[in-house]
């Protein structure tokens, strides 16, 4: 049998070794806080404290970490995959990142004579331990099929989409209304509030109709706390890792020369929540916020399109109103300086 290594252990890291034991695979661990491997330690696994230690003791590396700056420390410090010759060994990268790191990732294990696959996954931590993730693909088809023994383990499904980034571009993209979902939840639920109906009876009425995304109702108890002042920092994605999801979707937008409009206001609304140190907290948790006036910070006021900026400009050059349009046809906002 294959022996594997897991870079990686935070929650999603953590469960994915803690799958791959209960199929019997050795499995070899690193991760720069030793502590946060101890259980799958305990379980059979053995720890590494140099990356390169690691490459040495195994034939295929999942790589899964939760930023850039974690995954530099893989690739390339001193004793990551940069400096090891990795021939015969196999890197599934499973993090979320830019569609060009991912391709500078892929590089720089390609010049070190290993191979590459592209795997971001799609599920939270209760799949990663069930074997029920989706795997999304990049890299040649050849060496992802002969891998198949192993993704069997792991993913209820896994598609491959093509040359490296591809699959990168599809997490993002999954990614992108759920992420929203939770604000647009909120939004629906201060409406109704607002209006005089009780907040646990809407949000029960809305998780019985078209007003629920599919996972939604996984979220309840989170977004009860939320309303109600109750939260404990336990989450299966927070809003750190939502912000730098949605950052990067909103960056390879620009990079092609777009713009995500829905994207950019729901951002606002994350770093509220970052603004209140509720980084660790789930990212549903906005949806119980939102109703208790938790407002997305804009101090501007909408108005119409370019008439109105066009009366206004002389209010404008005497310092008596600030105008502001994020991109061109978008609305125009305008303030009263005081």
């Amino acid at each position: 049998m294959k022996k594997i290594g897991l870079c990686g252990t935070g929650k999603m890291g953590k469960a994915i070794g803690a799958r791959l034991i209960e199929k019997a695979y050795n499995l070899s661990i690193w991760n720069r806080t030793k502590s946060n491997s101890d259980d799958l330690i305990k379980s059979g696994g053995k720890f590494f404290k140099k990356v390169s230690e690691l490459v040495d003791e195994v034939d295929i590396i999942i790589v899964i970490l939760g930023n850039d700056d974690a995954l530099k420390n893989v690739y390339e410090t001193e004793t990551g995959f940069k400096n090891c010759n990795l021939k015969n060994k196999t890197i599934i990268e499973m993090s979320t990142t830019s569609v060009n790191y991912m391709k500078e990732l892929s590089n720089l294990v390609l010049n070190q004579n290993g191979s590459f696959i592209e795997c971001p996954v799609g599920g939270s931590t209760k799949p990663a331990r069930d074997g029920q993730l989706l795997g999304l693909m990049g890299g040649k088809k050849s060496e992802i099929d002969s891998l198949d023994f192993l993704f069997s383990h792991l993913f209820r499904r896994y598609e491959y989409l093509g040359e490296i980034g591809k699959g990168t571009a599809m997490k993002l993209a999954i990614n992108l209304p759920l992420l929203v979902y939770w604000q647009s939840l909120g939004e629906a639920l201060k409406l109704t509030c607002q209006n005089g109906i009780q907040f646990e009876k809407a949000l029960d009425i809305m998780m019985d109709t078209s007003g629920a995304c599919k996972v939604a109702h996984l979220k309840i108890e989170t977004i009860l706390k939320a309303y109600n002042n109750n939260l404990d920092g336990s989450s299966t994605f927070g809003l750190e890792s939502s912000l730098k999801d949605m950052k990067l979707m909103q960056d390879d937008a620009l990079k092609h020369n777009n713009y995500f409009s829905i994207v950019s206001e729901a951002i606002k609304y994350i770093e509220k929540g970052l603004d209140q140190n509720l980084h660790n907290e789930d990212a549903a948790c906005t949806s119980g916020l939102i109703p208790k006036n938790f407002k997305s910070g804009s101090k501007y006021k909408r108005t119409g399109k370019a008439g109105i900026f066009a009366g206004s400009l002389e209010l404008v050059k005497e310092g008596n109103l600030s105008i502001k349009q994020e991109n061109l046809f978008d609305d125009i906002y305008i303030k009263e300086n005081k």
